[in-house]
């Protein structure tokens, strides 16, 4: 397991993590973020930007292609590599998982809602009914508390769910029913196991852009919407990063020692 984490020196670094280049483009480019191909193994498709923002040494990493099919790396086995490399290069204070997700109207959602996760990480498709498998395979992996931040913000909060597919099937829209999850994607649950191993605090920024609870499918929903969600995601992202200067992990969940 990981160094035990400092809940009360302030937050100096922080590893934003992307599985989209779509969706960390807005944000590098507000950020002013500058590639540096130095920092992964030559053979991982891995980008990461690095830079200074009011005091923070951020760094941003996006999965790259796969140039096979000339698409981006997205899905828990890539963002599970990504995220370990990261966090053993950059030993970060904080990791965001950032990108978007679907959610659900029933829950309040738009499309460009930005939640910020709370509680858990679950994954809603790794099902293995057998005694202590099945409870492992979903995860529960822990999200940090920041619902100081998120009551600051007035961002809404929630579990986030995992999943290897975007098409939504019922059998994985009922495990997220029953963890009342806010945002489905493909990457954060991938991201948690990691930080858990490291003692890694981290929170996930998802925005909107499917809701599955609304008619039409998921994909057709996400291309119609991806460039609206990412939009709101670098609006939502960059004011979670005004906000970490200064603070230390306790203020951002409001427990300070």
């Amino acid at each position: 397991m990981g160094t035990q984490i400092d809940m009360d020196t302030p937050i100096r670094k922080v590893s934003l993590l992307f599985a989209m280049e779509e969706e960390a483009r807005p944000v590098i480019d507000a950020l002013g973020l500058s590639a540096d191909s130095r920092l992964h193994d030559r053979d991982l498709p891995f980008v990461t930007y690095r830079g200074e923002s009011a005091g923070l040494a951020i760094s941003a990493t996006v999965s790259g292609h796969d140039h096979r099919y000339a698409v981006d790396n997205i899905g828990p086995v890539a963002a599970t590599l990504m995220a370990y490399t990261t966090v053993d290069h950059f030993t970060p204070d904080l990791v965001i998982s950032a990108g978007t997700a679907g959610g659900f109207s029933a829950r309040s959602a738009d499309i460009g809602t930005v939640y910020l996760s709370d509680d858990r990480f679950v994954f809603h498709d790794r099902l293995v009914p057998l005694p202590g498998f099945d409870e492992s395979a979903v995860g529960h992996y822990p999200a940090f508390n920041v619902r100081r931040m998120a009551s600051a913000l007035q961002l809404p909060t929630g579990v986030v769910s995992s999943g290897s597919s975007l098409q939504k099937h019922p059998r994985d829209v009922e495990v997220i029913e029953q963890f009342g999850a806010v945002a489905k994607e493909m990457e954060a649950a991938a991201v948690a196991w990691v930080c858990m191993l490291k003692n890694t605090p981290l929170v996930a920024v998802k925005s909107i852009t499917n809701l599955l609870d609304e008619p039409g499918t998921s994909e057709e929903q996400f291309l119609r919407n991806l460039a609206t969600a990412s939009q709101s995601l670098q609006k939502q992202l960059l004011r979670v990063l005004q906000y970490l200067p200064g603070k230390t992990l306790a203020q951002l969940s409001g427990h300070e020692s």
